[in-house]
């Protein structure tokens, strides 16, 4: 039982690194809008997560890495406030993006607190949606490529921020919140400010 439970941990965490790579791939094809490939990520991190999920702190690692080591502006220039050209590409892949995630959310929570389960019914799900989700970028690898994704190179530094899931000794909670935040504050100010924003306004009666 101990050996079983132990390779589906490892699945899990090479799950996660499946599913990073393709958020990774998803923000090179937004990139040609900085604006909109960050509303992508912060709609991933915010719609489908708790903010102090394993999964969440995770996947904003990596989101963190990809666009401060590959894509954030090195003159601080970008377009904002456009539409990507791959915005509807991407658009069609978040229900199953969104269901990806909340399985192996699931799961990981399942297999965090030492409960133990078959768990193909929760990775068949997890296959199942990354699979709908490769088959929509395929049609535009050359441009994620081109743009400068480059799945293999940066798959065993996804791997390295996956490694340690269930190794709980590795972070205190404190330590994962201040990075948590740090991350929040240079990846989304405006859209954090528009959250902030909307909730004073529904305190306030406007809607």
């Amino acid at each position: 039982r101990d050996f079983a439970k132990q390779e589906l941990k490892e699945e899990v965490v090479q799950l996660g690194v499946e599913l990073s790579l393709y958020v990774a791939e998803s923000m090179f094809l937004l990139c040609d809008d900085i604006s909109c490939m960050l509303r992508f990520c912060f709609k991933l991190w915010r719609d489908d997560l708790k903010p102090s999920s394993p999964l969440g702190e995770r996947l904003l690692r990596v989101m963190h890495y990809v666009y401060t080591g590959h894509i954030k502006p090195r003159n601080g220039v970008c377009q904002i406030g456009g539409k990507s050209v791959q915005w509807e590409l991407i658009r069609t892949s978040l229900e199953n993006f969104g269901t990806g995630i909340r399985y192996l959310h699931e799961l990981i929570t399942i297999l965090t607190v030492g409960g133990f389960l078959d768990g193909r019914e929760f990775t068949t799900h997890i296959e199942d949606a990354l699979k709908k989700v490769e088959e929509k970028l395929r049609c535009a690898k050359d441009v994620s490529e081109a743009n400068g994704f480059a799945r293999e190179a940066m798959k065993s530094n996804i791997w390295d921020l996956w490694k340690s899931l269930f190794d709980t000794k590795t972070e205190q909670g404190w330590t994962q919140k201040v990075m948590r935040d740090e991350i929040l504050y240079k990846m989304f100010p405006a859209f954090l400010k528009e959250e902030v924003e909307e909730e004073n306004k529904a305190r306030l009666g406007y809607y």
